[in-house]
């Protein structure tokens, strides 16, 4: 009988391994879920410089890692996300702004156009990998780098009272390159197909210079007065996804 239970064992154990050394570690996937704004991205006071007013948005992910050792592995991500801004809040401080500097616009504060848009971002990063395989699930790990183009939301405040006076401010929407890093872990749980389901939590941090165009007119004899602002906005975002993946081996 203690033999029997013994070779039943060693059975399991022979199994098990078997599993594990079978594991195809390598994948290719894609994920949908959401992103959390942090930190001084997700501030809703106008007098603290680079506050975002960002809102909870939007996340996907094109992503893989290659493993040629059982642990060790590259992996790379193209990931888009988009945050919604607290635009009832943003318009209402952005007004006491500019109605506190110029006094005079406040009698046609009814006249005054707004429009403003979103916070959009695409990751392109790569770097280390590390993956810890329990039979048909793998725990994840990776620290990536490089490439980060942010937009701004598109911005435009226009408004003029009398005939000669004017005040408009503006943000463009273009890309701006910077580097950023994403780093963070998922869950893959394979089924024998080869495909598998997947859980990831991520950080992701990237640090562009966003610029605001300000131009007031106040008569044509004193012609018009442009300022340009450049300002450091931190877009930091908990990144936390659902998909679907490919498990491959090398």
């Amino acid at each position: 009988m203690v033999k029997s239970k013994n070779l039943l064992l060693i059975v399991i154990v022979l199994f098990l391994s078997a599993g594990l050394t079978a594991q195809k570690e390598s994948f290719m996937g894609l994920c949908l879920g959401t992103a959390l704004p942090q930190g001084t991205f997700a501030d809703k006071d106008f007098q603290t410089e680079g506050a975002g007013y960002a809102n909870t948005g939007f996340l996907f992910t094109f992503d893989g890692s290659l493993f040629p050792d059982e642990y060790l592995g590259f992996g790379a991500t193209v990931t888009y996300g988009s945050n919604n801004p607290d635009k009832t809040q943003y318009k209402e401080d952005l007004y006491n702004d500019i109605l506190t500097r110029y006094p005079a616009i406040e009698d046609y504060e009814d006249q005054i156009y707004f429009d403003f848009g979103v916070w959009r971002y695409l990751n392109i990063h790569a770097g280390p990998a590390f993956t810890v395989p329990a039979g048909r699930i793998n725990f994840d790990f990776r620290t990536l780098a490089g490439l980060t183009l942010a937009w701004a939301p598109d911005q435009l405040l226009e408004v003029q009272w009398e005939p000669d006076n004017a005040f408009s401010r503006k943000v463009n929407d273009k890309a701006t390159p910077t580097l950023g890093y994403t780093v963070g872990t998922g869950v893959r749980y394979a089924l024998r197909s080869g495909y598998v389901f997947r859980l990831i939590l991520e950080y992701s941090n990237s640090k562009p210079t966003m610029e605001v165009v300000e131009d007031l007119i106040t008569g044509i004899a004193e012609g018009s007065g442009i300022t340009t602002t450049e300002y450091k906005m931190p877009i930091k975002n908990v990144q936390i996804g659902i998909g679907i993946a490919y498990n491959f081996e090398l």
